[in-house]
């Protein structure tokens, strides 16, 4: 039997399913202030492609995927604006664009890094 050197509440706790809900109500309520946060041109652009606010543990990630060539160079061309507005509702985080036609480069960066 293996025991732990860490005291009790200094143990990892397992993720229950209320955390899980928890989670994406964080990130559900984020995204909006993250879109909200944005000007009519970032929202134009972001309406065009599927995206996502992450909330991982150590560093949230704003996922944006592209449905093609223009779009993805429109968005990586926004990406200070992006930043900008990313960085209104997160200290650090990881913007990634993703190119849908698998045709231009995975593209990321990192804020307050």
């Amino acid at each position: 039997m293996k025991t732990s050197l860490l005291p009790f509440d200094d143990q990892v706790s397992t993720f229950t399913s209320l955390d899980q809900r928890l989670l994406l109500q964080l990130e559900a309520v984020v995204s909006q202030h993250f879109y909200g946060g944005c000007d009519r041109i970032t929202q134009a652009l972001l309406a065009q492609c599927q995206w996502s606010l992450v909330a991982n543990l150590d560093t949230p990630i704003l996922k944006i995927i592209c449905p093609d060539a223009e779009t993805y160079w429109n968005i990586v061309g926004n990406i200070e604006h992006i930043s900008d507005y990313l960085s209104r509702v997160t200290r650090t985080g990881k913007i990634e664009v993703i190119p849908g036609d698998k045709k231009n480069v995975y593209f990321e960066i990192e804020l307050g890094a």
